[in-house]
């Protein structure tokens, strides 16, 4: 079986080691071993905004980026709050907010 050299697409070794990939301009790259290794320093690198490319034999495998929760927006059910009674001499808000506020210790 003939053995293939891997050469690294910018014609340098990749950083092994996550020290070595601060000097790189974002986004880090660093190999699949090392990622191994320090997965949990890469997971809070990504937290914080800055993208982790993860490559094996000096070619990009997989990238980590920041995790980004699509809020939906808020929306009011008119209907229900139409279909709703209002009770009629019941207390106000702002009795009930201090009668709680009296009852704390």
């Amino acid at each position: 079986m003939r053995r293939r050299t891997f050469k690294s697409p910018v014609g340098k070794e990749a950083p092994t080691t996550l020290q070595e990939t601060s000097a790189l301009e974002p986004p880090l790259s660093i190999n699949v071993r090392a990622a191994k290794d320090q997965l949990s320093s890469l997971l809070e690198q990504a937290a914080q905004g800055n993208e982790i490319i993860i490559t094996s034999d000096g070619f990009p495998k997989a990238k980590l980026v920041p995790f980004r929760a699509v809020r939906k927006p808020f929306r009011v059910e008119w209907e229900l709050l139409r279909s709703t009674r209002v009770k009629a001499g019941g207390r106000s808000a702002d009795e009930l907010v201090r009668e709680d506020r009296d009852g704390r210790p």
